[in-house]
């Protein structure tokens, strides 16, 4: 399955429905995501930081959890599917990345964004009761 960054900062970092995505995980350890999950979870732990939620080692732990997780499963996609996506629908690029390789892959998308769930329901389920499924 792919997962969103959401779904991977709720998991290494304890917040919101981190013990839903805990239990993803643990259901299905096969997660995938384009590029752009590393980056934005980057950008994300040094916000943590900066406001002194997460210490500098913590970060860094956080962003090689991640890697493992995913390991050989980080895939890119082609731009015109990503462009079409986003532009079809009311989602950013960074969203279309994730929405395009679930349907590279056949698999589907979990994510919390409300606005992706919308945009791609032959793909998207919400991390709430996905693993229970």
């Amino acid at each position: 399955m792919v997962v969103d960054t959401n779904v991977m900062v709720y998991l290494l970092t304890g917040s919101g429905p981190w013990e839903e995505a805990a239990r993803l995980l643990a259901h299905d350890p096969q997660w995938a995501a384009p590029p752009i999950l590393l980056s934005e979870l980057r950008n994300v732990v040094v916000g943590l930081a900066r406001r002194g939620h997460l210490g500098d080692g913590d970060a860094l732990a956080i962003c090689e959890d991640a890697e493992a997780i995913l390991g050989p499963r980080v895939a890119s996609v082609p731009s015109l599917p990503v462009l079409e996506a986003a532009m079809g629908k009311d989602i950013s690029a960074y969203d279309a990345e994730f929405v395009v390789l679930a349907r590279m892959l056949g698999v589907p998308l979990v994510t919390a964004d409300r606005a992706v769930l919308d945009a791609a329901p032959d793909v998207a389920r919400p991390l709430e009761g996905v693993s229970e499924g």
